[in-house]
C-alpha cells in the first residue's frame, strides 16, 4: 500500500509539472512596455504626445481587444480591431497634448480583452515638464 501511494504521488507530481510547462490555453496579452516614461521634458523642447504601444498575443488562441479607452484628455487614435493571431502583434495608438508649463504627466490607457492572464490591462504614460535650466547647477 505504501508503494502505491509513493508511485501515485510521483505520477501526480509529474502531471503537475507537465501541465505547467505546456503553452498557455487561450489568448495571453503582453506589451512591449506597460509604462511609457517621458522622463524630464524641458519647456523649450516639448515632444508631440503621440505614443504607440505594441500588443502581443503570447497564447494559443486569437486575442480580441474589446474596449480601449484613455483618461483625461487623452485620445485613442486607433488600435487593432481584428483578432490578433497567436504569436502575432497589434497596436494601440494614443495622443494627448503636453501643456507648455511645469507639471507632472500621468495618463492611463485601459485595455479590455479576452485574454486569460488578465482581462483588463492598464498602460501608463508618465513624465514631468520642467522650466529650462531647472535642476542644472553651474559650477
Amino acid at each position: 500500500m505504501k508503494k502505491f501511494f509513493t508511485i501515485s504521488g510521483l505520477f501526480l507530481a509529474a502531471l503537475i509539472v507537465f501541465s505547467a510547462a505546456r503553452d498557455p490555453e487561450g489568448p495571453v496579452i503582453g506589451f512591449d512596455r506597460e509604462v511609457h516614461e517621458f522622463g524630464e521634458i524641458h519647456i523649450d523642447s516639448i515632444p508631440d504626445g503621440k505614443i504607440k504601444f505594441t500588443v502581443y498575443n503570447k497564447g494559443s488562441q486569437p486575442l480580441v481587444l474589446t474596449n480601449v479607452r484613455a483618461c483625461c484628455g487623452t485620445r485613442v487614435n486607433g488600435y487593432t480591431e481584428k483578432p490578433i493571431a497567436p504569436a502575432d502583434s497589434g497596436y494601440v495608438e494614443v495622443e494627448f497634448r503636453i501643456v507648455n508649463r511645469p507639471h507632472r504627466i500621468g495618463r492611463t490607457v485601459t485595455i479590455q480583452s479576452n485574454a486569460t492572464n488578465r482581462q483588463t490591462a492598464i498602460l501608463r504614460i508618465t513624465g514631468e515638464v520642467v522650466e529650462t535650466g531647472e535642476g542644472i547647477i553651474d559650477i
